[in-house]
């Protein structure tokens, strides 16, 4: 069965998202980074690097990638 394909990083970038969230594909590790996406072109998918990735504490290939939104700030009224 294949991985639903995510959105595109031009789609990303349309919605003003500029960096990414990279998963550790091992839950049990849970090691994550945040990264500029400045370096993949807009027409890759994120669900198509995520098999180069490789985890710098566990060393299991592959990754959950994810845009990072900016966090919302609440306003007091």
């Amino acid at each position: 069965m294949a991985l639903p394909q995510k959105i595109t990083f031009g789609d990303m970038r349309s919605m003003g998202v500029r960096g990414v969230l990279v998963y550790c594909a091992d839950y049990r590790c849970s090691h994550s980074i945040a990264l500029m996406a400045d370096r993949w072109a807009d027409e890759v998918r994120l669900s198509d690097i995520e098999p180069n990735f490789v985890c710098s504490a566990c060393g299991k290939r592959g990754a959950e990638v994810r845009p990072k939104f900016s966090s919302a700030r609440m306003g007091t009224g």
